[in-house]
């Protein structure tokens, strides 16, 4: 009889003997031979010191078996413990599979990941083991992240876990329609949209006939026009940079025919048309773009400069009000409040808005030059 004493035993199997059969017991179960060579598992019984042999039974040895499937799959022995479970209990992956459900139902989570572990590492072929285990992470992490942010790390543990279990499936089945149904599925939880539409379109190439093929095709092709306005946006916001604003505003005329509540892509057709000196068009832009989004100062800011632009004044003042309100401190709108003053006609209030711009900001090239300016230097 052989306990573990060994540091690198996982602590879920310090509890397991291992027996060696007395010459010549050993037996033929259908076509499987126990081998008296090999030493068998046997788990100490909770609230008990050491186990009482009178009681040894197959349940017990192949309980003990699972548990090693599952913490130590690399076992030496593993491949002699699966071929004995086959033998001595051929119904063993509906049954367990059955009780691993019903634990997890339960919201007895441990015990359930233990047996489907134990399932996966023991039947690698059926996909289920691994569509079990992901399910179950994915449950884990969702009841993680209910309870409060504390247990964000452990909700990140069990994302990653899912994460693997689901690689890990798919590479053993790399053909099973299901292993990318649900691996899809979970990556657009987890906003990957590259790798959802990846499993969805190799689900779509296995199972194109299959009862959940059209709605996997509409998510595809929802993500697919989703890449495109992205990259429709980027190139926008790249061309503007690059002063080719023309070409900006045609993009970002496209992005908006799909996406028209999307208020950073009116501010960003504003501020193009603002740039080309295009106030009036820069002005209805911006306003579509401040109905959306009512807490950012460029926003503010750059319908003040169109309003300016177009006699508005009144209206400027309230816009650089509201993002002054915002950011006290923003040396941009300080500026524009000494621009207003100047096209108001009244250079000693536009200095000293200007004056504080110098203050908060010693190095600022436009108020140095008003003050100058506007100081007869």
């Amino acid at each position: 009889m052989d306990i573990n004493n060994n540091p690198d035993i996982p602590e879920q199997l310090k509890n397991i003997l291992y027996i060696s059969l007395p010459e010549g017991t050993g037996r033929k179960i259908g076509d499987f031979i126990i081998d008296e060579n090999h030493l068998i598992p046997v788990e100490i019984p909770k609230g008990q010191s050491e186990l009482d042999l009178t009681n040894l039974s197959w349940e017990m040895i192949v309980s003990a078996m699972l548990r090693i499937f599952a913490y130590k799959p690399d076992h030496s022995d593993i491949e002699y413990y699966r071929k004995f479970i086959h033998a001595v209990q051929p119904d063993i992956i509906p049954e367990l599979t059955k009780t691993g459900v019903i634990k997890a139902e339960d919201k007895d989570f441990l015990l359930a990941e233990e047996i489907f572990l134990a399932l996966n590492h023991f039947a690698p072929e059926e996909p289920f083991t691994f569509l079990n285990l992901a399910f179950l992470y994915e449950e884990m992490a969702e009841i993680a992240k209910k309870t409060g942010s504390f247990l964000n790390k452990l909700k990140e543990n069990y994302l990653n876990k899912a994460f693997e279990t689901y690689t890990a499936g798919v590479e053993a089945h790399p053909d099973h329609p299901d292993m990318h149904f649900y691996s899809g599925y979970f990556y657009l939880k987890n906003q990957n949209p590259s790798k959802t539409r990846e499993h969805f379109e190799f689900f779509l190439g296995l199972a194109p006939e299959d009862e959940r093929s059209s709605e996997i095709r509409e998510i595809t092709e929802r993500i697919s026009m989703q890449s495109q306005d992205d990259q429709l946006f980027t190139e926008a916001f790249d061309l503007i940079k690059l002063e080719n604003e023309p070409e900006a505003i045609t993009r970002i005329d496209q992005f908006l025919q799909r996406n028209p509540q999307v208020w950073n892509a009116w501010f960003l057709k504003g501020w193009a048309h603002r740039r080309l000196g295009e106030y009036s068009k820069g002005k209805d832009a911006l306003e579509q773009s401040l109905e959306l989004e009512k807490y950012t100062t460029d926003i503010y800011n750059e319908l003040a400069i169109c309003c300016m632009e177009t006699g508005f004044l009144t209206q400027a003042y309230n816009h650089l009000k509201e993002a002054l309100a915002i950011e006290p401190e923003n040396t941009k709108i300080i500026s524009n409040f000494g621009v207003l003053e100047m096209k108001k006609g009244n250079p000693d209030e536009a200095l000293r808005f200007f004056l504080t711009v110098q203050e908060l900001d010693p190095d600022d090239p436009i108020a140095a030059d008003y003050i100058a300016k506007l100081s007869g230097a």
